[in-house]
């Protein structure tokens, strides 16, 4: 009985357990954008548990911003679902506080759990409103989202 308590310890204290799915670099295609003047957000390396970026997997993005049209603002990594309400959870790691200035660094990740496409958006830290983003995803997906407008971006 205690090599069999022994066993199942060792089980469900292994590193394997709790470790986090291992996320491979995967190619995007980028879709839909649209910037205010001297706005950009550029993605250099996107991470993800499988190269689908669909329901179930852990998706993080590096890259690098710039923000010009005002002093500070919210980057954050989410999901224009296909079906649904639209509402969906966030968590800290899906968003960075961007500043005004020079090329910034930032990563953020996000787990898939609807169906949709992915974009990184600046909002308005006060309103909460969008005003630049770009949609990245397979180029299967972005095909698929061909006709999403980001014109509300710029209003």
């Amino acid at each position: 009985m205690k090599t069999l308590l022994i066993l199942i310890a060792a089980v469900f204290l292994s590193p394997t357990v709790f470790a986090q799915p291992v996320q491979k670099v995967v190619p995007v295609q980028l879709g839909a954008k649209a910037f205010k003047d001297g706005d950009v957000i550029l993605i250099e390396e996107v991470r993800s548990t499988s190269p689908r970026l669909e329901q179930g997997d852990t998706v993080t993005v590096k890259g690098r911003y710039r923000l010009a049209s005002t002093d500070l603002a919210s980057l954050q990594l989410l999901l224009t679902q296909v079906k649904g309400d639209g509402r969906e959870e966030t968590d800290s790691k899906q968003t960075v506080n961007a500043s005004q200035g020079g090329s910034k660094p930032f990563e953020v990740t996000i787990t898939v759990k609807h169906r949709g496409f992915l974009h990184l958006t600046f909002y308005e830290t006060k309103s909460g409103k969008p005003f630049g983003g770009v949609y990245f995803g397979t180029p299967r997906q972005m095909a698929r989202a061909a006709d999403l407008s980001v014109s509300h971006y710029l209003k």
